[in-house]
């Protein structure tokens, strides 16, 4: 399965941005058996894998929506100034998703018995919520940083 890596929130950084999100590399974590033990099982001496083409945009929209939800469940979306940022993102009314969703840049981190990772926290310094999401968070896959909104 192909995780994007993508710059940091363009909004918190200086990098030039214009719209959308820009795919800088990609992780492929394997879930399943082994692969030589498929070969051995099956008696072939290969196995081609046909990459599937991505679609990075979506991926990063899928992410803002899971931060937006886990963060109207715990009741903290009300720590905002106004509406999230991220929303006209998510509806599709703004091709910026790459202003307010990137990759950590931090060391993957994996955690046992733990099969997504979700947390909250204000940013005081930018003056800003955030989510980090982490899928398959026990398969050493990427984190992802969102920026939910301006805090009052």
């Amino acid at each position: 399965m192909p995780f994007p890596i993508f710059p940091p929130p363009a909004f918190t950084s200086d990098l030039d941005y214009t719209t959308g999100i820009q795919l800088i590399g990609q992780i492929t974590i394997r879930f399943g058996p082994n692969p030589e033990d498929v070969l051995k099982k099956l008696k072939v001496d290969r196995i081609k894998i046909t990459p599937r083409k991505l679609y990075p945009t979506s991926f990063a929209r899928m992410l803002a929506k899971i931060a937006y939800s886990y963060a109207f469940a715990e009741g903290v979306l009300n720590a905002l100034d106004g509406e999230s940022v991220v929303l006209p993102s998510i509806l599709g009314k703004r091709d910026e998703i790459g202003l307010w969703v990137g990759t950590v840049e931090e060391p993957i981190k994996s955690t046992q018995g733990l099969l997504h990772r979700l947390a909250l926290f204000e940013d005081r310094e930018q003056g800003f919520l955030m989510a980090e999401v982490q899928l398959f968070s026990d398969s050493q896959t990427p984190s992802y940083h969102v920026i939910l909104g301006k805090l009052r």
